[in-house]
């Protein structure tokens, strides 16, 4: 969905502004970091001053995810008379994510480079975030580096309910066989509860993680399925 934004917008300017952007598309890193440090605080903040992105951004950079419309510009009219020019100075203008699962998405590129640089540290820098209500963070994560999704799942497993979220997360690696098998083994150690109460995501996924724990013959003594209705 996000390469349809800057696609739309490549085809929109000129030839020799298209370089420039393809940098910005390319290279978020700041933006990324930016997404994370807000959903990664106590109370999440997912909505920023003008001022205070264009100082971490840059101009350039955040006129450019404005105008593709990955970031969306609100005007804070408590800030001033309501009845005022909104374009005042009075205004304070406010920026946020068109959706939260954007920020998630810049979020997670910052979670997935972390997490392959410093995988022990992880419990560190996520003391504040709870992986079941950030899924599709930690999900895209797990999909934009599998190299670095075996210590995300692996801290995803050590918390609250985290086992069948873990499920989620091995999927997202698009690696099959070998690649996931010892992950497996581990949550089939457990016991796997399946309930009308899961969503069919989920459900579905528990399905495909026995699936795949059978074709390898995964055989445990203390495996156990709940089916509760």
């Amino acid at each position: 969905m996000i390469k349809c934004f800057h696609s739309h917008m490549r085809h929109k300017m000129e030839d020799s502004n298209v370089q420039g952007y393809c940098m910005y598309e390319n290279d978020h890193r700041k933006l990324d970091k930016v997404a994370f440090d807000g959903l990664s605080k106590r109370n999440q903040q997912t909505v920023w001053s003008e001022k205070e992105l264009v100082y971490i951004l840059g101009k350039e950079f955040y006129d450019y995810y404005i105008r593709i419309g990955v970031l969306v510009e609100e005007v804070d009219v408590d800030n001033g008379d309501a009845h005022d020019d909104p374009t005042s100075e009075q205004h304070e203008r406010e920026v946020r994510f068109c959706h939260k699962i954007f920020c998630e998405w810049y979020a997670a590129h910052y979670l997935a480079e972390h997490a392959a640089r410093k995988p022990d540290k992880l419990s560190e820098v996520h003391r504040h975030m709870v992986p079941k209500d950030l899924q599709y963070c930690y999900r895209f994560a797990c999909g934009l580096n599998p190299d670095a999704a075996g210590s995300i799942i692996e801290y995803v497993k050590g918390t609250k309910g985290g086992d069948k979220f873990a499920i989620l997360c091995i999927l997202e690696q698009g690696r099959r066989g070998e690649d996931i098998l010892e992950t497996v083994e581990s949550l089939c150690s457990r016991l796997i509860e399946f309930t009308k109460d899961d969503n069919k995501l989920l459900q579905r996924s528990t399905i495909q993680l026995l699936e795949t724990a059978s074709s390898h013959k995964v055989s445990k003594a203390n495996l156990c399925y709940t089916f509760t209705v």
